[in-house]
């Protein structure tokens, strides 16, 4: 009868390039998001209304458009920041792991 258990092969941890591409495949998704949304922001005439999500909810809330752009902006100069990082560990590690 087989057993239950788990062996150690059956959660290997995937090595860390693949998982640092996964991340940067994310983080690049994320990126294209936030500049649609600063550049519709940005488009936007200044008196329509803009309404932001609450947070892991159905409910909108009317938001300052000056003030959502300003945030959006923010938030893409952020994960660009966090993706240049991560690209520049990854050449790092590939120079570590060939010498």
């Amino acid at each position: 009868m087989p057993s239950g258990g788990v062996h150690p092969d059956d959660h290997a941890a995937p090595g860390p390039t693949h998982t640092s591409t996964a991340h940067a495949e994310a983080l690049g998704s994320k990126i294209k998001e936030q500049k649609v949304l600063v550049d519709e922001l940005s488009n936007l005439k200044k008196n329509r209304k803009v309404y932001k999500q609450q947070q892991n909810s159905n409910i909108f809330f009317l938001e300052d458009r000056t003030k959502m752009f300003s945030e959006s902006k923010n938030t893409l100069d952020e994960l660009r920041k966090e993706y240049q990082a991560l690209e520049k560990s990854e050449t790092t590690e590939v120079k570590t792991q060939s010498a």
